[in-house]
């Protein structure tokens, strides 16, 4: 794969870089990464994709991604920081303007959920999708995702974090773990050539369809991705506050349904969900 790296103005295109004609092949025919290029080193992905995006918005265009595997302020949801020594994880993140309403921009996290799950399902991993975008392989996580708005409000910054080969030792908790840890033989580029793929075709039926989840059959899709649902759970609010039950399902919205015992079904857009193991 060839690199690019901070400061080039070269822009890796289908005949001049060989993973984009790997992605351009692996689409056919459907959208096609704008921009990819690798840095060798860099505080966050997330933060610095924002900053380049928002200040020239024609050089980073729809689905332009930028990626390094040596992320040294990596953030996670709920602002935890995300680490791994150099080069033994993948820090990817991409821009997303589909032409939709802002309000069903919520999805553009979930979808990238479904399609990092099927990607690394692709790579011959068993992997599963723990609402709203935790991918994990044995109950453990292995991608953590987060999307920030640009400036401009025109779309979001998609990031993941992938352990590609973290040793057992280095897994910064026991509830975490790697493909290499899971026996799954995959590069940085084979994860990247295998995600964006997924990520395009998803983004681009939300865009067919106006923005409406339901209509295109992403919905019922995302259900049937999610391992979350019928299990039982345990959901830190926002407020600080937990709740238990039973998770049901997922509304046009992709807010989480869960069924309380005794008390109206609590309805979930945002917070910590854990799987409850009885």
């Amino acid at each position: 794969m060839e690199r690019y790296h901070a400061g080039s103005s070269r822009l890796p295109t289908a005949t001049r870089s060989p993973y984009a004609r790997r992605v351009t092949h692996e689409l056919s025919g459907r959208p096609a990464p704008a921009r990819v290029e690798w840095i060798d080193r860099v505080g966050s992905t997330n933060v610095e994709l924002v900053t380049r995006a928002g200040a020239d918005p024609a050089a980073w265009p729809h689905l332009s991604a930028l990626a390094t595997t040596d992320q040294t302020a990596g953030r996670g949801r709920l602002d935890r920081v995300w680490t791994a020594p150099p080069g033994t994880a993948l820090a990817l993140s991409v821009v997303v303007r589909p032409d939709i309403r802002p309000d069903a921009y919520g999805w553009l996290s979930l979808l990238a959920g479904v399609a990092m799950t099927r990607a690394l399902q692709d790579l011959g991993a068993v992997a599963t999708l723990k609402w709203p975008n935790d991918v994990r392989i044995g109950g453990r996580k292995v991608c953590g995702i987060l999307s920030e708005l640009l400036p401009d409000l025109s779309g979001a910054v998609v990031g993941s974090g992938v352990n590609i080969t973290l040793a057992k030792a280095d897994l910064p908790v026991p509830t975490a773990t790697s493909l290499a840890v899971e026996g799954v033989v995959a590069s940085a580029d084979d994860v990247v050539a295998a995600y964006l793929p997924h990520l395009a075709t998803l983004v681009a039926r939300l865009e067919e369809s106006g923005g409406d989840a339901p209509a295109a059959g992403l919905v019922r899709e995302t259900s049937d991705a999610l391992d979350t649902l019928g299990r039982s759970v345990r959901v830190l609010l926002p407020d600080g506050s937990t709740r238990i039950g039973t998770a049901t399902g997922i509304d046009d919205d992709g807010r989480l349904r869960v069924e309380q015992d005794g008390l109206p079904p609590l309805v979930v857009s945002a917070g910590e969900v854990t799987h409850l193991r009885y």
